[in-house]
């Protein structure tokens, strides 16, 4: 007796995050990545903009990133998305010294 054949097609797909500190001659480096493909270029020009969501109306305020970017950008950083990565991926450069005099609360 012969048994009938089947055939499945299963993907297995695992998430992940990885996360990277780079010191460099003048600045350390932190890089997010996961598992994302990536973000699409017309989301990527807005991903910055205060007040700008992907998420539905009421799930998110769209501050998250403008408010980290200003963060950094105090420090003389920058936050970039890494648009040549396969995945989604975030860089934070913060240099090492600052040009100006920052004051750190006691």
């Amino acid at each position: 007796m012969q048994l009938p054949k089947y055939q499945f097609k299963i993907k297995i797909f695992r998430k992940w995050i990885r996360i990277e500190c780079v010191e460099r001659e003048s600045s350390v480096e932190l890089s997010v990545t996961d598992s994302g493909n990536g973000i699409p270029l017309e989301t990527r020009e807005k991903l910055m903009q205060p007040f700008f969501t992907t998420k539905v109306i009421g799930k998110g305020t769209g501050l998250g990133l403008s408010i980290s970017k200003g963060i950094v950008e105090s420090h003389e950083g920058s936050l970039r998305v890494d648009a040549e990565s396969p995945h989604t991926r975030f860089v934070v450069t913060i240099p090492k010294k600052h040009a100006k005099n920052l004051t750190l609360a006691a």
